[in-house]
């Protein structure tokens, strides 16, 4: 019913029925309509344990949504842990949220690209922490600023917080939240260059989770170890893995949360690009045209320009040049509508001059995507600095 952390669960069982109950009314009130709802519909005043855990929850809840909101929710949550009284809730009630929602809203700074304030307010959070307080918790904001390490330019040194967090979640008897420790570790281990590695602990992390508790979780490792297997030249395997796992994310569909439906898009866009690689065109060809155009109707215009130059570049190895053409000036029209994508305007016009000369070939498009990749993964790293 509640989307939440899994120790924040234990937190909530802790709360009073009084605080509970308002627990409940401010979780389905922020669902309605934000914070304003909790004032015009509930008259609830912004106080109290049971309406910070509440503004918590709908936080985490809006992680994959709506950043904007996570952070709106998560601001509140730490204004209303710092009014929070000892002498009425009990010192450790009140240092837990504390804590927590600084913890929190660090990590919504991380995902809106905000790394000096997410940094202030990782020092806020562990500043808080006694060493009594639940050590899930102290767990949870180490996974959570370790991943913020990766994000904003350190990798090795998230390697080094995951493996131990990992550790930890095992020894608490947590392997679910172990696993997903290491799913997040092979991310990073990639990116230090450590392939073969991070392939052996995505493997191990997948057998770890539980894939219903967290669908999306599930696809992302299957995501990545896609792109590891692809990066490390495994045909075989990665046909074996597209065999095994496609059921596992083309069934998403109306029902599913958004969060699932685009990632469930982009690991269709990935089987495009290996069916690609492998040289089965036509295959290719269809799988890049459902993802792209699922991307167009979700108003992911990025993912979709990108997925358009995968599509072209299958159209120019199956020799369709003027398909292709016309792809890639549909795909350049969307990269133009874009704001902030400056540092892809040479690749563009690279390929642009390409077509109107006759000279464009699959191999120039292929290693245009390949900068363009190599691109937004630094101007993600640049935000996160």
């Amino acid at each position: 019913m509640f989307d939440v952390p899994a120790y924040a669960c234990r937190s909530l069982q802790r709360l009073s029925s009084a605080e509970r109950n308002r627990f409940l009314k401010a979780w389905h009130l922020l669902g309605r309509g934000g914070i304003l709802a909790l004032a015009r519909e509930g008259d609830m005043a912004l106080a109290g344990p049971g309406v910070c855990e509440a503004l918590l929850a709908r936080s985490w809840a809006s992680r994959h949504r709506d950043p904007g909101e996570m952070l709106r929710l998560a601001l509140a949550a730490r204004d209303v842990a710092a009014e929070l009284k000892t002498r009425e809730f009990g010192r450790k009630t009140v240092a837990a949220l504390q804590a927590r929602s600084w913890g929190e809203l660090a990590n919504a700074y991380r995902v809106a690209g905000r790394a000096a304030e997410a940094a202030r307010a990782f020092h806020e959070a562990f500043g808080r922490l006694e060493l009594n307080i639940d050590s899930h918790l102290a767990t949870h904001l180490l996974e959570l600023n370790a991943t913020f390490h990766g994000w904003s330019g350190d990798p090795g040194r998230a390697v080094a917080g995951l493996a131990f967090v990992a550790e930890v979640y095992e020894t608490l008897g947590e392997t679910h939240l172990a696993g997903r420790a290491r799913i997040t570790q092979s991310i990073f281990l990639s990116r230090c260059g450590r392939k073969d590695e991070a392939l052996r602990l995505s493997s191990q992390g997948l057998l770890e989770i539980d894939r219903e508790r967290d669908p999306l979780l599930t696809l992302t490792a299957f995501h990545n170890r896609l792109l590891l297997l692809l990066e490390l030249g495994q045909r075989d395997a990665l046909r074996q893995e597209l065999a095994l796992n496609r059921a596992a994310y083309s069934g998403t569909g109306a029902g599913a949360g958004e969060g699932l439906n685009v990632l469930a898009l982009r690991l269709r866009w990935m089987e495009g690009r290996v069916l690609h690689d492998l040289g089965e065109l036509e295959a290719a060809e269809m799988v890049l045209r459902q993802a792209r155009d699922g991307l167009t109707a979700l108003g992911l215009p990025h993912f979709s320009a990108v997925a358009s130059l995968d599509l072209v570049a299958t159209l120019l190895r199956q020799g369709r040049s003027e398909e292709a053409e016309v792809e890639a000036l549909a795909a350049e029209a969307m990269f133009l509508s874009l704001e902030g994508r400056h540092d892809f305007l040479g690749v563009l016009l690279v390929l642009e001059t390409a077509f109107g000369s006759g000279l464009a070939t699959a191999e120039l498009v292929e290693q245009a995507l390949a900068l363009l990749r190599q691109k937004e993964l630094e101007r993600g790293q640049r935000l996160l600095r």
